[in-house]
């Protein structure tokens, strides 16, 4: 497989990321995983919540329609645009930030910070994932709540196929070639998206994968502490035969 750029997830998430991908994830998927973050979280009427790698905005624009005091950080500026028009076309009180998720911006200002759709791992090395974490836990207030939400690698080491085909809405094909480097603990991807007018776009991704083990280290390093794990957005236990893990810390 050909070498990642370190920095892929800079332009991964572009325009055609955006309007083949992301852009049709249902609503009512959203809604569902935010009925899951409201309720794993018992979240307060009006509590501050940041949404770290909040991409287009999904989480965050659901959030806010709650009532919730919401602000958005990611790097994609296209993914910005669609949130903040999406916002003002709602009329929606929502903060979306430009900006790289190992510098946020603030301290003790969040009751909650959430980070979803396997958002995490994306940086060149762990010791950019720890400053993450760090920056998560001093954006908290005292008590505040960390919710991630990953792929399970327990569940990708027994369900990995190296290549994979799917057809999209609209009738776009993305093939997507995988290989597992145990060395250094990375997912590395090749996706081609052929489109019905013939049209081809690949793009190229790398993450860490980190197990439950792994990650509740580098939690424990940052000042969280794990309070509970799941496996889906149904509320099941995690384990190994679960697609996502999703893991909630406090801060000490």
């Amino acid at each position: 497989m050909t070498t990642v750029d370190p920095r892929w997830y800079a332009s991964f998430f572009d325009d055609e990321w955006l309007q083949s991908i992301a852009l049709h994830i249902p609503p009512e998927r959203t809604a569902r995983e935010v009925d899951f973050i409201v309720e794993a979280l018992d979240l307060e009427p009006g509590a501050r919540v940041l949404d770290l790698a909040c991409g287009h905005g999904r989480h965050s624009l659901e959030l806010a329609r709650r009532g919730y005091r919401v602000t958005g950080l990611d790097l994609s500026e296209p993914s910005l645009a669609i949130a903040r028009e999406t916002a003002q076309r709602e009329g929606l009180e929502v903060e979306f930030l430009h900006g790289d998720m190992r510098e946020i911006p603030f301290v003790g200002e969040f009751d909650v910070v959430i980070n979803m759709f396997t958002a995490f791992g994306y940086l060149e090395s762990e010791a950019e994932d720890q400053r993450v974490l760090d920056g998560v836990a001093r954006a908290l207030k005292p008590g505040g709540a960390f919710l991630i939400d990953t792929i399970n690698a327990l569940w990708l080491f027994r369900h990995f196929r190296p290549y994979e085909w799917q057809e999209l809405e609209g009738g776009t094909l993305l093939l997507e070639k995988r290989a597992y480097d145990p060395l250094t603990g990375r997912h590395n991807a090749t996706w081609m998206l052929i489109h019905p007018d013939g049209r081809r776009h690949q793009q190229r991704g790398s993450f860490r994968l980190y197990t439950l083990v792994e990650l509740a280290a580098m939690l424990r390093r940052a000042g969280l502490t794990v309070k509970a794990t799941w496996g889906d957005f149904e509320g099941d236990e995690y384990g190994l035969d679960t697609r996502r893990m999703i893991v909630l810390a406090r801060k000490l």
